[in-house]
């Protein structure tokens, strides 16, 4: 097919809006099904998976292929909860245009509004369509309104008789506009022209208003798809660097040229396995070639290539600029990977995912479950990237993290239904600190005779904090003199001290800015050995520190948090409930970004508490600050909490 005939197009808005509707009306109106899926019954074709019907949402890209008019689309149908956001995002990474899908009930909602931010940081060509217009309550003037307020000023319905719209796509184009003025008039064929160059500049956001479970100008939405948005050649081009100058470059799209690709997704497949789902960026792709991955270093061979038509597979032995493609059992490729030819190697950035929000704790509920425990956790990563999983080395503990509470269940869920792993679920435990407030000393003798050879160390300690500002969070020194304890011996007594801090003296937690400093002892010809004055090293530290003030330190993590106009009270007195401080608040565009610092601790439901405080439209992000003292009830709340685990 003509590579000017062809149209990617992501369709994208809040959850609820009908974006999955939209899709059935779009294949039926195309010809491609002769009788609509209903999301409700569970019988659409883009929400296939099992999670999807029970839950009655979409929580993958789902992807569909139709022809209408000589045209081939490639349709991607995006979730619409913001837990699921980053099948959104790779996505629009990989389309020419969107279509945006507002409720005419619900209005402009969160995730409407992110991916609208999403499709003008790629300056993405959209059209807007208002669904559900046929719906009692729905207001389709109030949702014009509000999209020229919070979207764009630029979008509005398109009316080629009027004299007013004509006039202000005149405008978008110097040449036009001084015919229009001239001559008071243009012909259809020149306001048409005017329109799609607006649209494909992005200067002007046309809106349709319909009802996709009422088909209810959804043939229009597609003539306007064929007429407005871009074919692949079209696209501004994407950005990469040339492996061979080191340069940056773009990509320009064509069907000439050495073949590039983008792996923008992974997909598991009952049958299949993981499916490695790719854009051909420029040139052509054969079945059965081999390729080069630029990401890392390595060949690859491409045996089958497949279409994506919702959970069906349509086999091809070609694919070029614009498609996207499945395809099967690649050995060393990746999300975000760059495929090309080895003699033209290009590297695309990869895709920016957004960070998780929230932790939880695992564990197999059998010994079974153990075995298989790693092998699927590495499989849902691979397909999410914004699911994470990694081992607290202090706790012991197997950590889970993602966008929301939703998240991790389907994820969990996903364990169970396609791995048989089931898991408990818990809260995080702290990484705590133990440190001490002021000098102090002990002096410990390590003495036993048992027959033969007796064993004993004799180690005078002092210790002391460390500044906060510190370099080094543990520093130890000898300031024996005179043969005390004989040199060989000052590296065992290092060594059972390195024991101490490492275990801790009041909680079991690792003791932090410290220094430890031997200052006499004594030894034994016979009975003093390595082991003694590691016992006695160790027991010394442990003894001086109960003498120096210790107390319980906790991780304080530096938050900034992204809201709408009109949120810093509640956020501010949230935080302080959370024994946190506000450090600064700035504006940035229309949100209010505050920074605060708040304890590790109480962190581990703020993204689920931040989404109901704002209405899903707060975004937060959090990094390791410092440590800071615990309370005094808290710490023995905490100590005795831990002591009591080891009894």
């Amino acid at each position: 097919m003509d590579i000017k005939s062809k149209r990617n197009v992501v369709i994208v808005g809040h959850a609820h809006a009908g974006k999955t509707s939209l899709v059935e009306s779009l294949l039926f109106a195309s010809g491609t099904t002769t009788r609509k899926g209903d999301v409700m019954q569970g019988s659409s074709l883009s929400d296939f998976n099992d999670d999807e019907r029970d839950r009655k949402i979409s929580i993958n890209s789902s992807f569909l292929k139709m022809n209408y008019n000589n045209h081939q689309f490639q349709i991607i149908d995006t979730p619409g909860y913001s837990d699921f956001f980053g099948d959104t995002i790779s996505a629009i990474q990989v389309s020419d245009s969107a279509v945006v899908v507002i409720d005419a009930v619900g209005g402009i909602e969160v995730g409407t509004e992110d991916a609208w931010q999403k499709l003008e940081e790629l300056k993405l060509p959209r059209l807007i369509f208002i669904n559900k217009s046929e719906k009692e309550g729905a207001n389709v003037n109030e949702v014009l309104a509000s999209i020229k307020t919070q979207l764009s000023p630029k979008a509005s319905v398109i009316d080629l008789g009027a004299s007013d719209f004509v006039e202000t796509i005149a405008e978008s184009d110097d040449a036009l506009l001084e015919k229009y003025l001239e001559q008071g008039e243009l012909s259809p064929e020149e306001v048409k022209g005017a329109v799609r160059k607006a649209i494909l500049n992005t200067d002007f956001y046309p809106v349709f208003i319909g009802d996709a479970l009422e088909d209810k100008n959804v043939k229009d939405l597609l003539d306007a798809m064929i007429s407005f948005l871009p074919s692949p050649v079209e696209h501004a081009g994407f950005k990469a660097k040339d492996m061979t100058s080191d340069e940056e470059t773009m990509i320009t799209p064509s069907e000439d040229g050495p073949f590039a690709g983008y792996v923008f997704k992974s997909v598991f497949d009952s049958h299949l396995g993981q499916l490695s789902l790719m854009r051909v960026l420029r040139g052509t792709i054969h079945a059965n070639e081999n390729f080069y991955n630029v990401t890392n270093a390595s060949k690859e061979h491409i045996g089958t290539i497949n279409y994506l038509h919702g959970k069906e597979q349509i086999p091809t032995t070609v694919a070029s600029c614009g498609d996207i493609v499945a395809l099967t059992k690649l050995k060393n490729t990746h999300v975000s990977d760059t495929l090309t030819e080895e003699k033209a190697k290009i590297l695309c950035p990869p895709i920016a995912f957004p960070n998780p929000a929230i932790s939880a704790s695992i564990k197999p509920k059998t010994r079974a479950d153990e075995e298989k425990i790693a092998t699927s956790l590495h499989r849902l990563c691979e397909e999410d990237k914004t699911f994470q999983v990694n081992r607290n080395d202090e706790t012991k503990e197997l950590i889970i993290s993602g966008i929301g509470d939703l998240h991790l269940k389907v994820m969990l869920e996903r364990m169970k239904s396609r791995y048989n792993v089931e898991v408990e679920l818990g809260t995080p435990k702290v990484s705590y600190r133990e440190t001490i407030t002021k000098p102090g000393k002990a002096r410990y003798k390590h003495k036993k005779q048992s027959g033969g050879h007796g064993q004993y160390g004799d180690v005078d300690l002092e210790v002391e904090p460390l500044p906060t500002d510190s370099e080094n969070q543990y520093e130890f020194e000898s300031k024996i003199f005179g043969g005390s304890i004989p040199k060989n011996y000052i590296p065992s007594v290092e060594k059972g001290a390195k024991q101490t801090i490492d275990k801790g003296v009041l909680a079991g937690f690792p003791l932090y800015n410290i220094k430890v400093t031997v200052v006499d002892g004594s030894y034994h010809d016979v009975d003093s050995s390595d082991m003694a004055f590691q016992i006695a090293g160790a027991h010394a530290l442990k003894d001086a520190v109960m003498t120096a003030g210790p107390v319980l330190l906790e991780p304080v993590m530096e938050v900034a948090i992204a809201v709408p106009d009109g949120y810093i009270g509640q956020i501010s007195g949230d935080i302080s409930s959370r024994r946190g401080r506000i450090m600064g608040t700035e504006t940035k565009g229309k949100k209010d970004i505050i920074t605060a610092h708040v304890p590790l601790s109480e962190m581990f439901k703020y993204a689920t508490d931040l989404r109901s405080v704002t209405g899903g439209r707060g975004r937060y992000s959090m990094k390791l600050s410092h440590y800071e003292n615990v309370p005094a009830k808290l710490a023995e709340q905490i100590i005795a909490e831990k002591n009591s685990e080891g009894e």
